[in-house]
């Protein structure tokens, strides 16, 4: 039985997959988890590459937010990057699982990157993924495309990649 198929779907309206059940597969885990719902999942066809719309909630209690800034809080860009690396370890643990099993995700860099305004608490902020590269997949390297959104405004967006190790 796959991963998909035990996973417990939400009784949230517009949630698939809850906090619980996100963070018992993200291998972050507090205080560094930061993608809360899975709200649509894609695993992909030969047309369409796998894609994760998740959600996170940015309440300002976070514990970044004490020296980011004290006062006049923003969520930081690298957080916002990771928010989108976290959305497509998910998206990779799910609808690859057969390559990523028993392995959890290192980081290997990030182009194109662009912050487009500030995420200021308390918000929401839906993260959308796509795998962009499957050739690279079967070599046990992935590429991804990442948007980071308030509301319908794209605020960030960025190409990041990762290994499964």
């Amino acid at each position: 039985m796959s991963l998909a198929e035990t996973m417990k779907k939400s009784d949230i309206p517009g949630v698939l997959y809850d906090a619980e059940v996100v963070h018992a597969i993200l291998p972050q885990k507090f205080p560094f988890a930061f993608v809360d719902e899975i709200l649509e999942i894609n695993e992909g066809d030969a047309e369409n590459p796998p894609s994760l719309v998740g959600r996170m909630h940015v309440t300002g209690e976070q514990d970044f937010f004490k020296g980011h800034f004290p006062g006049n809080p923003v969520m930081p860009g690298v957080i916002q990057i990771e928010s989108m690396a976290q959305a497509a370890t998910l998206l990779t643990m799910i609808a690859m699982e057969d390559k990523t099993k028993d392995k959890r995700p290192a980081f290997m860099g990030v182009e194109k990157c662009r912050f487009r305004k500030p995420v200021i608490p308390p918000t929401d902020i839906v993260l959308k993924v796509k795998l962009t590269d499957l050739r690279m997949a079967r070599r046990g390297i992935f590429k991804y495309a990442g948007e980071v959104y308030i509301g319908e405004e794209l605020v960030a967006e960025a190409e990041f990649s990762a290994a499964m190790v």
